[in-house]
C-alpha cells in the first residue's frame, strides 16, 4: 500500500475517517487547551449543584454554537457535505422523533424509580417548599419551583444538545462512514463514561452505567440517523430524573425540584449520592431500552435520509448494507 493511502482515500481523495475525527476533536478542544496553558490564580471549587441561571444557559448556548461551527467546517472542507447532514435538520419525522424520545425517556425514569421504590431503596415526597406550615399550598414556593423547572428545562435541552453534538455528532458520524458501527459506538460510549469520571460521588459502577447510556443513545441515533431522537431521550432523562423526581444527575443536584426522592436503601440499587445512574435499577432499564429501540419497527430512518444514504454510497448494495448495519466501508 502506498503510504499516502493511510491518510487519503485514493478513490475519493478525502482524508480517511480517523483523521477527520481527529481534526474535529483537535479543533473542538483548541480553546480548552489554550485556556489550560494560561496561569491560574486559584483553583475553582467543585460544584455539587447544577446552576440553572441565565449565565449557565448562555454558556451552553455558546458551547452549542461553537460545536456546530466546528462541525460545519469539518463537513464543508473535509467531506464536502452540508450542515443539514449532521442530524438537526427540520425535515422528515424530526418532531415525531422528539415526541417519541420524550415519552420513552419519561417511562424509563419512572421505571427506574419504581424499581428503587419496590426494592425498598427510595421514598417519594413533595418538595417541602410547596407546603405552608399551617397547611395548604405555599403558592410563592410553587411559583419558585415552577420557574426553576422551566429554567432547568431550557438548560438541560441545551446541555443534552451539546453532549449529543460531541458524542454522537460529527466525529461519531464520520467514523460510521469509514468503519463498522461497533467501532464508534464502543469508542464514544467509553469516552462518554470517562467524561463523567470527575463528577461528584462517581463509582466504577456509575461509570459503566454512563458508558451503557452512551450505547443506548448511539443506538437511538443509528435507528433514526438524526440527533433529534437521542437528544430528546437525553434531556428528558435528565429533566425527569433531576427536576421532577429530585434525583441527582450524575452526582449533581437540581435545586428546588418538584419531588424529593430519598435514597436510603442499598447504593447498588439506587446509586446513592451519585443518583440513579449509579445503581442497578438504571442498568436494568437501560438494557431493556436498548433492546426495545434496536428492534422497534416504529423507529426508522426518514425517506430524506434514506435518499442521502443511497446518494453517498458507491452502489445500491453498499447503501442497503449501510442502512442495515449502520456503517459501511465504501468510503474508507
Amino acid at each position: 500500500m502506498n503510504p499516502t493511502e493511510l491518510i487519503l482515500n485514493p478513490q475519493t481523495g478525502l482524508l480517511r475517517a480517523g483523521w477527520r475525527a481527529a481534526i474535529f476533536i483537535a479543533l473542538l478542544s483548541s480553546p480548552y487547551l489554550i485556556y489550560g496553558s494560561l496561569p491560574k490564580t486559584a483553583e475553582t471549587p467543585p460544584v455539587a449543584a447544577i446552576d440553572v441561571g441565565p449565565g449557565m444557559i448562555l454558556t451552553y448556548m455558546v458551547l452549542v454554537v461553537w460545536v456546530v461551527a466546528i462541525s460545519w467546517i469539518c463537513l464543508r472542507f473535509l467531506e464536502r457535505m452540508k450542515i443539514s447532514s449532521l442530524g438537526f435538520a427540520l425535515r422528515g419525522s424530526w418532531f415525531g422523533d422528539i415526541l417519541k424520545g420524550c415519552v420513552i425517556s419519561g417511562v424509563m425514569i419512572a421505571s427506574v424509580v419504581a424499581l428503587q421504590v419496590a426494592g425498598g431503596g427510595s421514598r417519594l415526597s413533595f418538595n417541602p417548599i410547596l407546603h405552608r406550615e399551617q397547611g395548604g399550598i405555599n403558592w410563592a414556593g410553587a411559583r419558585t419551583v415552577a420557574a426553576g423547572m422551566a429554567s432547568a428545562l431550557v438548560l438541560l435541552i441545551l446541555a443534552a444538545a451539546f453532549e449529543e453534538l460531541i458524542f454522537r455528532g460529527y466525529a461519531f458520524q464520520t467514523l460510521l462512514r469509514g468503519a463498522p458501527a461497533v467501532v464508534p459506538i464502543l469508542l464514544f460510549s467509553i469516552y462518554f463514561g470517562w467524561a463523567h469520571w470527575e463528577n461528584p460521588n462517581r463509582t466504577l459502577f456509575s461509570t459503566v452505567n454512563t458508558a451503557l447510556a452512551g450505547v443506548w443513545l448511539s443506538i437511538a441515533y443509528l435507528r433514526t440517523r438524526n440527533l433529534w431522537f437521542p437528544t430528546a431521550l437525553h434531556f428528558t432523562w435528565n429533566w425527569t430524573m433531576g427536576v421532577f423526581f429530585g434525583i441527582p444527575i450524575s452526582g449533581l443536584q437540581i435545586e428546588r425540584p418538584l419531588l424529593v426522592t430519598s435514597s436510603d436503601g442499598p447504593v447498588w440499587l439506587t446509586g446513592g449520592s451519585y443518583g440513579s445512574e449509579g445503581g442497578a435499577a438504571a442498568t436494568i432499564v437501560l438494557i431493556a431500552a436498548i433492546a426495545v429501540i434496536w428492534r422497534a419497527r416504529w423507529l426508522r430512518i426518514s425517506p430524506e435520509m434514506n435518499a442521502a444514504l443511497l446518494e453517498r454510497a458507491p452502489n445500491r448494495e453498499a447503501a442497503i448494507n449501510l442502512e442495515l448495519r449502520s456503517g459501511y466501508r465504501g468510503e474508507d
